[in-house]
């Protein structure tokens, strides 16, 4: 028996390189969305928060992402109120292009909703 052959072994490495590059470019994106999320859980839980404007969430959601070094392309545009019958919710939808490799990007779409609290 022999073992791997030294083709078999670059296209391992460069396979593992690959696979590393696209964690350090776009974990640092997974992480951030945890933390948005987390911060809008917050904002929704408050009392009276289905009581303020867009507005006034907005203010509140951007001094906590300043708090927390939220600083990547997510804006007031990317976020939305709806009122669906009793209750409102808010939403986020964004999305972040990294360059990858060459001309090869990756997209990443992230969305959330939280019911706001009476």
């Amino acid at each position: 028996m022999q073992g791997a052959g030294a083709i078999t072994i670059l296209a391992l490495i460069f396979l593992a390189l690959l696979v590393g590059t696209f964690v350090i470019k776009m974990g640092t994106q997974y992480t951030q969305f945890l933390t948005v999320r987390s911060i809008m859980q917050d904002v929704a839980t408050q009392v009276g928060a289905a009581e303020k404007s867009e507005r006034e969430l907005w203010r509140e959601i951007n001094r906590r992402f300043q708090i927390n070094s939220v600083y990547d392309g997510i804006g007031e545009e990317d976020f939305s109120v709806t009122e669906n019958g009793a209750s409102r919710q808010l939403h986020l939808q964004y999305e972040v292009r990294r360059e990858f490799l060459g001309n090869v990007d990756v997209v990443a779409r992230f969305s959330n909703s939280e019911t706001l609290a009476p």
